[in-house]
């Protein structure tokens, strides 16, 4: 499989990470301070290759920071693919109330590049999301995300954008679907679950992603697990 699509789809599906996982796009929450969490991936594409992306985060002084590694294993070889190192802080949790938007700032390294292997990829991103239903704990979530990153092996910014809805239909079960990319490629689109296993503390997940006019390369099983807890409380 083409190294190169197979960083493109890891870093679409890891940058920025996430609206809880197993969502792709942001959303306007963010850890409470002295909170952490850790959540980790694995993606099984068509073509036999999987991707594995780990990434723990914590928050201090309302800010919560993010450090993402990506590997890739193909014909039995495992290599370092791709990494990020993002910051974000909600102006207004949609936790808190009916809606919420917040500022999410990073940059990345592409290792598999010949030129341009080292961090200097920056993002920006302003989430915004919304819920709708007046019960928090039944509504349903919306999330728009509006962004640029400069690519440097290109030499170009690129508009980053998402839109994703998460929808609760029992105590434990939600289900989750976006759509999600940058405006010179065809977008991905995502579909699955999330199922609390301990509430406020571990979910896993399940999800369907495809890319609009991609090949069986861009097509892939996404499984997952979110972590959380008050570390430094």
């Amino acid at each position: 499989m083409n190294n190169k699509i197979l960083l493109a789809a890891l870093l679409a599906l890891s940058l920025p990470a996430l609206a809880g996982r197993p969502l792709s796009t942001e959303d306007a929450n963010s850890l409470d301070d002295g909170q952490c969490q850790l959540e980790a991936w694995a993606n099984r594409t068509r073509s036999n290759a999987t991707e594995m992306v780990a990434v723990p985060a914590c928050a201090f002084l309302k800010v919560e920071a993010q450090l993402g590694t990506g590997w890739v294993r193909e014909n039995g070889e495992t290599k370092l693919a791709a990494q990020f190192f993002q910051v974000k802080h909600a102006f207004r949790k949609v936790d808190d109330g009916a809606w919420g938007i917040a500022f999410v700032a990073g940059i990345a390294r592409d290792r598999t590049r010949e030129t341009y292997g080292n961090w200097g990829d920056p993002y920006f991103i302003v989430p915004f999301s919304f819920g709708i239903g007046e019960d928090k704990d039944s509504r349903a979530v919306v999330h728009l995300n509006l962004g640029t990153t400069r690519n440097r092996e290109e030499a170009r910014n690129l508009t980053l954008w998402g839109i994703a809805a998460e929808k609760p239909v029992t105590e434990r079960l939600t289900l989750v679907g976006e759509v999600y990319g940058e405006n010179t490629r065809d977008p991905f689109y995502r579909a699955g679950g999330r199922f609390t296993v301990i509430p406020e503390m571990l979910d896993v997940d399940l999800t369907y992603v495809g890319r609009s006019g991609g090949s069986k390369e861009d097509r892939l099983w996404s499984i997952g697990f979110h972590l959380e807890g008050d570390v430094f409380k």
